[in-house]
C-alpha cells in the first residue's frame, strides 16, 4: 500500500518540471498578451508616481527633522525647494521661518536677517501674520549678534505694531533687549518686568533685569563678564570705593531661584551666580563672594572662569592654601582654558610665597616651556610680512590648512586673536568669506554633476516619474523578450542536435544570447537590484581610494614628524652633518611634492567616482549592451522559426516552428506598442531636460556674478581685516611676551627667594656657631678660674682668625 502511493509521489516533481514544447509556448503567449494588456500601465506608473511625490507639508516635516537633527545643510537645502517651488501654498511662510531659524542656528546671520525681513515685509498677509512678531524678535537678536545696534531703532517700532494679541513673553523680551542695547534702561527694565514666570523667557528676562540695576547703579560700569585683575602684587592693589550694588544683587537671586529646566536655563542661573560673586568681591564682601561662585557647577562652560575668579577671592581673604587649591582644580579640569597661563602663575606666587620654592620652579618652567614656543611661532608669524593683503591670505583658513603642521599658529593664540578687540568682526569676515568660497566651490561642482547627469544615458534619473515609466515599460519590453526564450527552448525541444547550414549558425548565436536575455530586469525588484549591484560597484573602487589616501596621509604625517625631528634636534643641540641634513631635506621635499602630486589623483578620482556612481540606472552601459543583445536575439529566434517552419530542422521542429511564428508576431506588435509609449516618454524627458538645461546655465551665470562680487568683496577685506587681524596677533604676541616674561621674571624670584634662604641659613648657622664658642669660652674661662689658672690671653681680646 504504502510503495503503491510512493511511485506517483516520486514521478509528479519530475513530471512536473518537464514542461513540454507547448506548454513553454502557451506559457509564452500567455506573457505576451499579459504585456500587451499591461501598456496602458506605463502611463499610469508615471501617474502614480507623480502622485508619490513628496507634498509640500511632508517636505516642511522632513526639513524640521533635519533641523532638529542638527543637519543645518541639509535642511536649508529641503526648505529652499518648498520656498521656490511652492510659494502659494500654506507651507510658505512655515518654511520661511524654518529656514531663517536654521540659518541663525548655523551662524549664517545675513541669510537669517534676510528671510526674517521677508516675513516681517508681508506680515500684512494672513497667512504670514502669526510669524510677524516671532521675525521681529529674531531681528533683535540677529541685530545683537551681528553688532548692528543702528537697526534695532527700526525693529523697535515694529515690535510696537505688533498686535496685542501675538504680544507673549517672546515679543516683551525682545522690546527690553532691544531697548537694553540702544541703551534705554529704564524702558528695558519695564519689559523685562512684564515676562511672567513660568515662560521660556523668564530666565534671560530676570538676568538682563539685573544688568539693568548694574547700570543704573553706575553710569558707566564695567562689564559684568570682564575678569579681575590679573596684574600687581597679590593682595595689595589699591581698592576704589565700592558701589552699592544691592539691588542688582537681588536681581541676580531672583534668577538663581528659578528652575534649571533646560540646559540653556542652567546656564543663565551659572551667569547669574558669577554676576553676584563679581559684585560682591566689587563691594569687598569677600566671603560672600566665595559662596556665590562655588554654586556653579563643574558642567558648566563657566567653571574655569569662576576657577579663576574664586582664586582672586580667596587671595583678597589671604587664604593663600584655598586659593592654590583651586587654581590646581583648574589646571587638571580645564588645561586649556584662556585663564590657564594667568592662573599657573598666579599659583605659582602663591607656592613661592608659602616657602614651595620646588613646586613653584616647575610651574613657572611648565609655563615657560609651554607659551615660548607659542612666542616664536607668532613673532614669526607677525615677521613673515608686513604686507595686509599677503598677511589675510595667510591667516585664512584654507591657506592655514595647508601650512606645515608645525608651522601653524597655535590654536590658543588663533583663539585669542579673535577674542581680542574687533577680533569677532574680522574673524568673522574671514570666515563668512571662506564660507562663501566654499558654498561657490559645491554650487560649481553640484552644476558640474547636474550636467553630466543630463547629458548621460541614464538623464531620465533626475525625473522620478518619467523613471518609473520608463522602467515600467522595459520591464514589458524584457517581460517579452523572456516570453521569447520560453519558446526558443520549447524549439530546441523539437529541433535535433545536428544541425546542418545557416539553421545551425542561427541557433547557436541565438543561444549564445538567451543567458543575457534572461537576466534583464522586469520586476521594481529587479530593477532595484541592478543598481544597487552597480552602485556597490563604485562604492568598492571609492573603499580602495579611500584606503590609498589613508596611506598618503599616514606619509605624509611621517614626514612632517622627520622634518619636526630635525628642527627640535638642532633646537637642543644636536650635532649632524650639514651635507646629511640637506640631502635629506632633500628627500622630504621630493617625497612631499610626490605626495601632494597623488591628493591632487586622489581628488579628482573622487570627482570622477561621484560622477561615475550619479551615472548608474536606467540608461547605462549595461541597459544599453541589454537592448543591443534582446534586438539580436528577437531577429535570430524569428530567423530560426522562418528556417524551422521551412522543414530545415524536421517535422517537429516545422510544426513547432508554424505554430509560435503567430505568437512571435504578437510578440513584436506587443514590443512596438511598448517601444512607443517609452518613446514618447523620452520625447518628454528631452524636452525636461532642455528646461533644466535652461535652468542650469542661469544658475552657473549667478554663480559666476557671485564669484565677481566676492572677489571685489574680498579684495577689500584684505587691506581692513589684514590689520584688523595683524593688530589682534600683536596683542596676542604681547600677552605670550607677558606671561613668558612673568615666567622668567617667576624663575628668577625662585632663585634670589632660595638664595637669600641659604644666606639666612648660612647666617644663623653662623650666630648659632658664635653663640656656642661664646658658651664655650665661658664654661673654659669658669672652669680656669676654680683651677686657679689665668688665661692664655685677655678674655676681650679675639682670637686670631684661622
Amino acid at each position: 500500500m504504502f510503495l503503491a502511493i510512493g511511485v506517483p509521489l516520486v514521478l509528479l516533481p519530475s513530471a512536473a518540471l518537464a514542461d513540454s514544447s507547448d506548454d513553454k509556448a502557451r506559457s509564452a503567449q500567455a506573457d505576451i498578451q499579459q504585456a500587451d494588456r499591461d501598456v496602458p500601465s506605463v502611463n499610469a506608473s508615471v501617474a502614480n508616481a507623480r502622485t508619490q511625490l513628496l507634498s509640500p507639508e511632508q517636505r516642511l516635516a522632513n526639513g524640521e527633522i533635519l533641523y532638529r537633527m542638527k543637519d543645518y545643510d541639509r535642511a536649508s537645502v529641503v526648505l529652499g525647494e518648498i520656498i521656490e517651488g511652492y510659494p502659494n501654498t500654506p507651507s510658505y511662510p512655515d518654511a520661511m521661518f524654518l529656514r531663517g531659524e536654521t540659518y541663525y542656528a548655523s551662524q549664517q546671520y545675513l541669510s537669517a536677517r534676510r528671510d526674517y525681513r521677508q516675513l516681517v515685509d508681508r506680515g500684512g498677509e494672513a497667512r504670514f501674520q502669526p510669524y510677524f512678531g516671532k521675525a521681529l524678535a529674531r531681528l533683535v537678536d540677529v541685530s545683537v549678534r551681528l553688532g548692528d545696534t543702528a537697526s534695532l531703532d527700526e525693529v523697535y517700532q515694529r515690535l510696537q505694531q505688533v498686535p496685542p494679541a501675538q504680544v507673549n513673553a517672546g515679543i516683551q523680551y525682545a522690546r527690553g533687549k532691544a531697548s537694553y542695547f540702544r541703551k534705554d534702561y529704564s524702558t528695558a527694565g519695564q519689559h523685562f518686568a512684564q515676562v511672567q514666570n513660568g515662560t521660556p523667557y523668564t530666565h534671560q528676562s530676570r538676568y538682563f533685569s539685573g544688568l539693568v540695576a548694574i547700570k543704573q547703579a553706575r553710569p558707566n560700569p564695567n562689564p559684568v563678564g570682564k575678569p579681575l585683575p590679573v596684574e600687581g602684587n597679590v593682595g595689595n592693589e589699591p581698592r576704589p570705593t565700592p558701589l552699592n550694588y544691592k539691588p542688582a544683587i537681588e536681581a541676580f537671586r531672583q534668577v538663581t531661584v528659578l528652575p534649571a529646566d533646560t540646559p540653556e536655563h542652567q546656564h543663565v542661573i551659572d551667569l547669574a551666580w558669577m554676576a553676584i560673586g563679581r559684585l560682591f568681591y566689587e563691594m569687598d564682601q569677600f566671603n560672600q563672594a566665595s559662596e556665590a561662585y562655588a554654586r556653579v557647577g563643574r558642567e558648566s562652560p563657566e567653571f574655569d572662569t569662576m576657577l579663576y575668579e574664586l582664586a582672586w577671592v580667596y587671595v583678597r581673604l589671604g587664604d593663600v592654601q584655598r586659593a592654590e587649591r583651586a587654581l590646581e582644580v583648574l589646571s587638571i579640569a580645564d588645561p586649556d582654558s584662556s585663564y590657564a597661563g594667568d592662573g599657573t602663575l598666579l599659583r605659582a606666587d602663591l607656592l613661592l610665597r608659602a616657602g614651595a620654592f620646588d613646586k613653584a620652579l616647575q610651574l613657572y618652567l611648565g609655563v615657560r616651556e609651554q607659551y615660548d614656543p607659542m612666542r616664536v611661532k607668532v613673532e614669526n608669524f607677525l615677521e613673515s610680512t608686513k604686507d595686509p593683503a599677503v598677511y589675510y591670505e595667510k591667516l585664512s583658513q584654507q591657506q592655514l590648512d595647508a601650512l606645515d603642521s608645525n608651522e601653524q599658529l597655535p590654536p590658543l593664540a588663533v583663539r585669542w586673536a579673535r577674542e581680542a578687540e574687533d577680533g569677532p568682526a574680522a574673524f568673522r569676515v574671514i570666515d563668512d568669506i571662506n564660507q562663501c568660497k566654499k558654498l561657490i566651490a559645491d554650487s560649481e561642482r553640484l552644476i558640474d554633476r547636474l550636467i553630466t547627469v543630463s547629458q548621460s544615458a541614464n538623464r531620465v534619473r533626475a525625473f522620478p516619474e518619467l523613471l518609473a515609466g520608463e522602467q515600467r515599460a522595459l520591464g514589458l519590453i524584457n517581460k517579452v523578450a523572456r516570453a521569447r526564450v520560453r519558446l526558443a527552448r520549447g524549439l530546441d525541444d523539437e529541433e535535433p542536435s545536428d544541425l546542418q547550414g545557416e539553421i545551425a549558425s542561427v541557433r547557436a548565436q541565438r543561444r549564445a544570447l538567451m543567458s543575457v536575455v534572461e537576466q534583464t530586469p522586469v520586476t521594481q525588484e529587479d530593477f532595484d537590484e541592478r543598481d544597487y549591484v552597480g552602485t556597490l560597484q563604485w562604492n568598492k573602487v571609492s573603499q580602495e581610494l579611500s584606503r590609498r589616501v589613508k596611506e598618503v596621509d599616514y606619509l605624509h604625517a611621517v614626514v612632517n614628524g622627520l622634518r619636526r625631528m630635525l628642527r627640535e634636534d638642532a633646537q637642543r643641540g644636536v650635532a649632524r652633518d650639514p651635507a646629511s641634513v640637506q640631502r635629506i631635506q632633500g628627500e622630504l621635499d621630493d617625497n612631499e611634492r610626490q605626495l601632494k602630486l597623488y591628493q591632487d589623483q586622489a581628488t579628482e578620482l573622487r570627482r570622477q567616482i561621484e560622477i561615475g556612481r550619479a551615472q548608474v540606472g536606467l540608461g547605462d552601459a549595461r541597459f544599453q549592451n541589454d537592448a543591443l543583445a534582446r534586438q539580436q536575439f528577437r531577429d535570430l529566434v524569428e530567423r530560426e522559426t522562418q528556417l524551422a517552419s521551412g522543414g530545415q530542422a524536421g517535422s517537429n521542429a516545422q510544426a513547432y516552428a508554424q505554430r509560435i511564428s503567430p505568437i512571435l508576431s504578437q510578440a513584436r506588435q506587443t514590443e512596438e506598442r511598448v517601444t512607443a509609449a517609452f518613446n514618447q516618454l523620452e520625447v518628454q524627458v528631452t524636452q525636461r531636460v532642455a528646461e533644466l538645461r535652461g535652468k542650469i546655465d542661469v544658475e552657473a551665470k549667478k554663480i559666476e556674478g557671485y564669484k565677481v562680487q566676492l572677489t571685489a568683496l574680498d579684495g577689500e577685506a584684505h587691506d581692513l581685516v589684514g590689520h584688523v587681524a595683524e593688530r589682534n596677533f600683536t596683542l596676542v604676541r604681547d600677552k605670550i611676551r607677558g606671561i613668558v616674561l612673568r615666567a622668567d621674571v617667576g624663575i628668577t624670584e625662585q632663585a634670589w627667594e632660595v638664595r637669600e634662604e641659604e644666606l639666612e641659613r648660612v647666617r644663623n648657622l653662623q650666630h648659632e656657631r658664635a653663640r656656642e664658642e661664646q658658651l664655650l669660652d665661658e664654661e673654659l674661662r669658669e672652669v680656669l678660674d676654680d683651677a686657679g689658672e689665668a688665661p692664655s690671653g685677655s678674655p676681650t681680646t679675639p682670637a686670631p682668625a684661622k
